[in-house]
C-alpha cells in the first residue's frame, strides 16, 4: 500500500504541509513536518525561517514523494541464458580501446552501429553492428579552432548528437564526423547559484550519459564536498542549449542514508527509459525512479540475493584499489526497451590475493557478479549470477537478441587479446 507525501513549496512546509528530512525506517518514508509543527512553534519565527533556509534545499526532495512501508514482489522467474554466440570487432594495432567510453546506436535508416573512445590518440572509432566490420575512425584535432585537447569523456546518440568532454575545457563539445566542432555548451551558474562541475564526464561505466531531451540537455554532478556541501549537490542540472540556461534539478544527494554517505562511494549510474529517469547508487540496496523534472521520486528496493550489505567502507590507504574490487556493492542499470525490463549489476564480497599490485585493474570489471532482472513495474523477476574470470561486466550493451556482455579484460587475464573486442550474446529465458 503507497502512500504519497506532497511538498508543495517552502510556505506550505512552513504551514506544516511538507516533509522533513528523517525517516521512519521501518516503513522508508518521509516523516510529514506537521508531526513537528507542536514543537517549531514554541520557538521564534525567526528560528523557523533559519531552520527552513537549512533544509530548504532538502525539502525540495520531497516535492512529490512515492514510498512503500511493503517491499515488492520477487518473482523468480526468468535468466539471463550464454548463447556461445559471439561478436567480434577487430582493433588496428595501435588501438587500446577504453571500456569506459563504449555505445551503440541507429542512423536515420535503422541502421546499427558500435563506437568508442581510443582517448589516447584523439579518435572515435565505428563499426557496422550487424557485420561487425570497422567502417571509419574521426581524428579529433587537439588544437585550433577545432581542437578538443585532453579528451575526458565521449558519449554518442546519433551522427548528429556527437559529445566530447575535455580536461581544458568546463562544457561539452558537439562534433560531427568530419572532427569539426558543431557547438560548445558550457557548464556555468544555476539559476539558483549553484556552480555546475566542471568535471562531469560522459561515459557508459559509470552509466552517466547525457540524456538529450529537445533541447535540454541532462547531465550528471559528483559529490566532491570541497567545492560544494555534499547534501546540497544535486544529482543533475539541466542545461537548456538553445538559451544557454543551467538549471539544477531539485534530488540531491541528501536522498542517501547516514550509513551510505559514510560508505564514502556516493558513485551511481543515471538512466532514462522514456519515461522515468532511474538512479543506482553503488552502496544502495533502493533504487530512484523520478518524473523529468525530479518532482516525483519512488525509492524502490532492488536487494541482491547475494549482499548483505553495500555500505562497507573503503579505507584512504595501498589497500583501497584491492577493497574497491572486493567490497560489495550494486552498479550500472540499465533498461532493456526491446524486452521492457531492467538489468541491475550487483558485486557480491570476493578476496583477492594480497601481494599483487590492484591499480589501475578496475578496467577488468569485477571478479564476481550477477545481473538482477526487473519488469517494467520494477519487480525483480530474477537474478542470474554470471561464472567468474570470464566477462568484464563494466561493459556490455543491449540489443535486439539480447544482452550482450563483453569477454575481455577479465580478471583472470587468460584468453583475451589486443586485436578484437569480444561480446557473448546473453538471452532473457524464463527458468524452467
Amino acid at each position: 500500500m503507497k502512500k504519497k507525501i506532497l511538498l508543495i513549496g517552502a510556505l506550505a512546509a512552513v504551514a506544516g504541509y511538507g516533509v522533513i528530512p528523517h525517516r521512519d525506517h521501518k516503513s522508508n518514508c518521509l516523516i510529514p513536518l506537521w508531526l513537528m509543527w507542536k514543537h517549531w512553534r514554541e520557538v521564534s519565527l525567526m528560528e523557523i525561517f533559519d531552520k527552513m533556509r537549512t533544509l530548504l534545499l532538502i525539502l525540495c526532495i520531497g516535492l512529490l514523494v512515492s514510498c512503500s512501508s511493503e517491499k515488492k514482489e520477487i518473482i523468480d522467474s526468468h535468466e539471463l541464458k550464454p548463447t556461445g554466440q559471439i561478436k567480434s570487432f577487430e582493433l588496428d594495432s595501435n588501438v587500446k580501446y577504453n571500456a569506459f567510453y563504449l555505445y551503440t546506436f541507429k542512423d536515420k535508416d535503422n541502421k546499427e552501429y558500435l563506437s568508442f573512445l581510443n582517448y589516447r590518440t584523439n579518435q572515435l572509432h565505428f563499426y557496422d553492428l550487424t557485420t561487425d566490420q570497422f567502417l571509419f575512425k574521426v581524428d579529433l584535432d587537439s588544437e585550433g579552432p577545432n581542437g578538443v585537447s585532453q579528451i575526458s569523456g565521449y558519449y554518442i546518440q546519433d551522427f548528429d548528437n556527437i559529445y566530447v568532454s575535455s580536461y581544458a575545457y568546463s562544457g561539452l563539445t558537439r562534433v560531427d564526423t568530419t572532427g569539426h566542432v558543431l557547438q560548445k555548451i558550457p557548464y556555468e551558474k544555476t539559476d539558483k547559484g549553484y556552480t555546475v562541475l566542471p568535471s562531469y564526464t560522459p561515459s557508459s561505466h559509470p552509466y552517466i550519459a547525457p540524456i538529450i531531451l529537445g533541447n535540454k540537455i541532462y547531465i550528471t554532478q559528483q559529490a566532491v564536498a570541497h567545492f560544494h556541501s555534499v547534501n546540497e549537490t544535486p544529482l543533475s542540472v539541466v542545461i537548456d542549449t538553445v538559451k544557454g540556461d543551467n538549471h539544477e534539478l531539485p534530488l540531491t544527494y541528501a536522498i542517501l542514508e547516514e550509513e551510505e554517505l559514510n560508505a564514502c562511494n556516493t558513485q551511481f549510474s543515471r538512466i532514462y527509459d522514456g519515461k522515468n529517469f532511474i538512479y543506482s547508487f553503488y552502496v544502495s540496496d533502493d533504487i530512484l525512479v523520478t518524473s523529468i523534472n525530479h518532482s516525483d521520486i519512488q525509492r524502490i528496493p532492488v536487494k541482491s540475493r547475494y549482499i548483505d550489505s553495500a555500505t562497507d567502507e573503503v579505507p584512504d590507504n595501498e589497500q583501497g584499489p584491492r577493497l574497491s574490487l572486493e567490497l560489495p556493492r550494486y552498479g550500472d542499470l540499465i533498461y532493456d526497451p526491446y524486452r521492457e525490463v531492467y538489468y541491475r549489476f550487483a558485486y557480491p564480497k570476493v578476496s583477492l590475493e594480497r601481494n599483487m599490485n590492484w591499480w589501475g585493474k578496475a578496467v577488468y570489471g569485477r571478479k564476481k557478479f550477477s545481473v538482477i532482472i526487473l519488469d517494467k513495474e520494477f519487480r525483480i523477476i530474477g537474478e542470474t549470477l554470471f561464472p567468474e574470470g570470464i566477462y568484464n561486466s563494466f561493459v556490455f550493451f543491449v540489443h535486439k537478441d539480447g544482452l550482450y556482455m563483453s569477454r575481455d579484460y577479465q580478471m583472470g587475464m587468460g584468453n583475451q587479446s589486443d586485436d578484437y573486442m569480444t561480446f557473448e550474446l546473453f538471452k532473457l529465458a524464463q527458468k524452467d
